[in-house]
Formats: structure tokens, sequence, C-alpha cells
């Protein structure tokens, strides 16, 4: 209610709830405003566009006078394109937080006028009414985030993130120290709502003031930190773990980090102190050619070396790779699986590249007349239309078949069950 604005959260994922139950709950309520959200915090959340377009069809379909805003990174890289295929009554380009209060406010009365709201694109006589996009926000202009409208009892943690206490993964909660990313790497999509690369830090009174209400009102102990990498300003990141610290919170944390960004192992071990236990790194490939041309700068010196550091402070590590992306051929993928077995981390996430809109790949894919799936599920990992990139040497199906076979060989290793086994105990195996 900080703006004079009432809201409901209906999550669908965590209610189990199908596009047309979703719609229901809608009609019941009878809002001023039904806005889906298709997420925006990650690359790859273009996947949840499937769901989110059949959810807006769904509503409009059952209560055709509500109006229906959609947002997230689709609907920031093609406004028009969503409002003709998908149907919302408006698609928000850039971040919803202002102009999502404004359109309430006009709604119900409160604001006059009929003027384009900037951020909000709509069809009017079938023709795209551009409103350029909506500004970016500050961090400390946000209110805290409603956790009363999302109890964390709701919520668990992943499975990896509890290896060591799988009866306890919830409540759970995730919170953001700040938003944006200052990288630009060509098969990410995480700055498309922006426009353009960014860092916005969140101020470390307002963060351990969330944290400490999750703490001690929702019991909290499993906590992701949302930020695409946690650990660009050490400075930062240091200060809040030593608040951390003083303040006697149990937690269990992880977050994204960047190689580059580690450079020493103390910010590590006041990390570890604070109740990071696990984090992720976007390492992607193993061979530099491959890093370099989607533009990942890393060395394997510097690999090596972070890798060190963060296990000597009793961190865990989730390794992130990408198989197909466009220098990558079979003898590539498979130094990227020989160096995740190598390192033998406690978790390893293996993706196809996909040409996510809005990305580099994307533009370089349609100018090339690469295909590109034909629905939104086709974008997804695991999906049966999926359909990754092709290598500038491989062909899709060959990408996935590798990815699958290497996840296979990877969680049947014997040196990663035994190791499995000695940090974590046979629950965690099984």
């Amino acid at each position: 209610l900080k703006n004079g604005v009432a809201a409901r959260i209906l999550d669908a994922d965590a209610m189990n709830l199908l596009p047309a139950q979703v719609a229901e709950s809608v009609g019941r309520a009878r809002p001023l405003l039904a806005c889906v959200c298709s997420d925006n915090l990650n690359s790859g959340d273009v996947t949840k566009m499937a769901a989110a377009s059949e959810t807006v069809k769904a509503i409009k379909s059952l209560a055709p006078e509500i109006p229906v805003l959609l947002e997230g990174t689709v609907a920031s890289a093609y406004p028009e394109r969503v409002l003709r295929e998908e149907g919302p009554d408006y698609a928000c380009r850039g971040e919803a937080y202002e102009p999502l209060v404004r359109l309430v406010k006009r709604l119900a009365g409160s604001e006059a006028g009929d003027g384009v709201i900037p951020g909000l694109w709509r069809l009017r006589d079938g023709q795209a009414v551009p409103a350029g996009r909506a500004p970016l926000i500050s961090p400390e202009d946000l209110p805290m985030a409603p956790w009363d409208l999302m109890p964390p009892s709701q919520y668990r943690a992943h499975h990896w993130h509890c290896f060591d206490d799988l009866k306890r993964r919830s409540p759970y909660a995730s919170i953001f120290t700040n938003l944006g990313c200052p990288h630009s790497c060509s098969f990410c999509s995480v700055n498309i709502v922006a426009g353009k690369p960014n860092f916005r830090p969140r101020s470390r009174e307002s963060v351990i003031e969330e944290i400490e209400l999750l703490v001690r009102r929702h019991g909290v102990r499993n906590l992701r930190l949302l930020d695409n990498v946690f650990t660009l300003r050490p400075e930062r990141v240091e200060q809040l773990c030593d608040t951390i610290v003083a303040r006697g919170f149990d937690l269990n944390m992880w977050a994204y980090a960047r190689i580059e960004s580690i450079r020493d192992p103390a910010m590590l071990a006041k990390m570890k102190k604070a109740g990071v236990n696990w984090l992720a790194y976007g390492i992607e490939a193993a061979s530099e050619k491959v890093r370099a041309d989607v533009c990942k700068t890393t060395t394997q010196e510097m690999i090596d070396r972070v890798v060190g550091w963060t296990y000597d402070a009793g961190i865990h590590i989730v390794g992130n790779f990408i198989f197909g992306l466009p220098e990558d051929d079979l003898q590539t993928m498979q130094m990227s699986l020989d160096m995740a077995k190598r390192y033998n981390f406690e978790w390893a996430n293996f993706y196809c590249a996909m040409a996510y809109p809005g990305t580099r790949l994307h533009d370089e894919a349609l100018k090339a007349g690469t295909p590109l799936p034909a629905t939104w599920s086709g974008y997804g990992q695991y999906s049966a239309d999926s359909l990754p990139l092709p290598t500038r040497r491989l062909t899709s199906r060959e990408v996935v078949k590798f990815r699958d076979e290497a996840f296979v060989d990877y969680y049947t290793a014997p040196a990663y069950r035994r190791m499995m086994e000695r940090k974590f105990g046979p629950d965690a195996v099984a």
C-alpha cells in the first residue's frame, strides 16, 4: 500500500494451478487489473512464457472485461508481437513497478488522463501505440517484498541447497542485494528488461532489515540471493557479511558469482562465516575459444584459482555449463564435461545453448536463417519440442544428445557418488 494500491499475489507454481484455474481465481476476485508476470530475473526465463501465454488467454476468455498486463523478458523484447499474439491489453517494456501503479490508479479513477504511460504498450484500432521503455527504478524506491502475501512456509529450497539437511528445505525465501548486470554475454537475456547493462546496488540497511524480518517472523534459514552476480562489489559483500555475522543469523544461503569477481580468498571466508554455503559459477565452457566467442573472458588459470579458493573456504559449488555454443564441437563439449568431472562439483547444471529472444545469439540466428522454436515452450531445456541452437559444426539433435548423456555420465560417476557420500551422507546420494 506504499503507493495507495492494494494487491494480491496468486502464485500459480506454488499452488500448482493450471491456467484455467488461475483464470477462475481472477474471475472471482474481480481485480481492477490482472498482471501476469513471466519472470525477468535470470537468463532463460523466457521458458515461463508458454505458461504466461496460456494464462493470459485463459483470463481473457473467462473474464474479457478484466484488463490484463503482461510483463517480463519477452514483453520487453517484443511488446507489439506480444500484444498481437498473446492477447493482453497491455505489454510492459521495461520494469513494471512504476507503470503498474500508474495504470491501476488510472483504472481506479484516481489519476486522470488517457495518455501514454511510459513502458505500457497497447493496441488501439488494431495499431500498436508505442510507449518507449519504463524508467529504471532505484532499489531504494522499492518497498520491502510483501512476505505476508507469499509466506515462506509455502516454499522449499532446491534439494542441492539442503543436501546437508534434506528434511529442512522449508521455509524458503529469496531476496536481492543488487539489480541488473553490467556484463553483456551474448547468450544471456538478463538485461533485456532494462535495455542495457546496468548495476543498481541496494543499501545494506534495507537488505539486513528484510533478512531480519524473514528470520524473526517467518523462521527462514534457507535463503537465495537473487542477484545476477552477488560478488560484483567485494567491499559491499564483506560489509554485508560482517553485519549478518554480528546479528547472529543462522542462514543457509546460495548466490550467483562470477569467476573474475573473486579477487582474494578473504571475501569467500567472510561469505562462508555469514552462511553462504553455495556459490553458482557460470563457467559455461572449458574451451577459452568457445568462451571468448560469447564474451566470457575468464582464463583456465582464473577458474582453477577461484575454484580452489572456494573449496578452501568450505563453500560448495554449482558449476553451470552450456553445450552447443556457436564455436562448440563434440571435442570442446567433451572438454567441458571432463572439466566438470575433474572439479567434481557438488552440483552441476548442463544446459543447451538457446537463442533467447532479445539476445545477440537470437539476432545472429535470425540473420543467418537458423531455425528457431515455433512455440515459447520450444525454448525450454526439457520440453518435448525443445529446439536449441545448432553450432557451426553440430546439429541441434547432436547437442541435445550430448547434454542428456553428459547428465547421466556426471551423476552416475563413482567419484561423484563417493564425494557426495563423504560430504552429505546417504540421503543426498539417494
